[in-house]
């Protein structure tokens, strides 16, 4: 599985799942598309649009992105403006599993928050576990995603999984 797109936004660490979607949202607004236009309006109100503007927009992040709570529109949202990828120095663990529940594939990759730069060109390889930027000659390289979890993020997540598998296969 191989992703390319350009990083929309790079974000620092400990980006906190309130950032992403305030919780005043969570319970008037259920339609995540019209939710996903309120992601990251205390940080950026241009988020949203810049999203709709790219194909395939990749954010970066710092180390520790998603923590706070588990409010699982975090990752719903993100996916929802379009992102195809997310690559953090860390992820709080619940945001993590939450992603690859819903097909949004995250990828951790120490030290990258300090390297990729918004505007920059990014080609994620999956098997490799390699990032390589179009820009420069950059590579940043990352523990591969087990197969397991690109089969998760390949069905388009875990309820999609389950249904194409009838079930756990792996």
């Amino acid at each position: 599985m191989k992703i390319e797109g350009k990083v929309v936004r790079v974000f620092p660490r400990d980006t906190n799942t309130d950032e992403i979607i305030a919780g005043k949202y969570k319970y008037d607004e259920l339609d995540l598309d019209i939710l996903a236009r309120h992601t990251f309006e205390s940080l950026d109100v241009r988020f949203y649009d810049d999203c709709k503007q790219l194909k395939d927009p990749i954010v970066i992040a710092g180390a520790n992105f998603g923590c706070g709570s588990s409010r699982e529109q975090a990752p719903q949202v993100l996916k929802a403006c379009g992102i195809s990828c997310i690559v953090a120095d860390s992820f709080a663990r619940i945001f993590y599993r939450n992603g690859f529940n819903i097909g949004l594939p995250l990828v951790e990759c120490e030290y990258i928050s300090n390297n990729a730069a918004q505007g920059e060109m990014l080609r994620v390889d999956f098997d490799e576990g390699v990032i390589r930027s179009k820009n420069r000659s950059a590579e940043y390289r990352f523990k591969p995603i087990p197969q397991f979890m690109q089969r998760l993020l390949e069905e388009g997540g875990l309820m999609q999984y389950l249904d194409a598998c009838k079930g756990f296969t792996d």
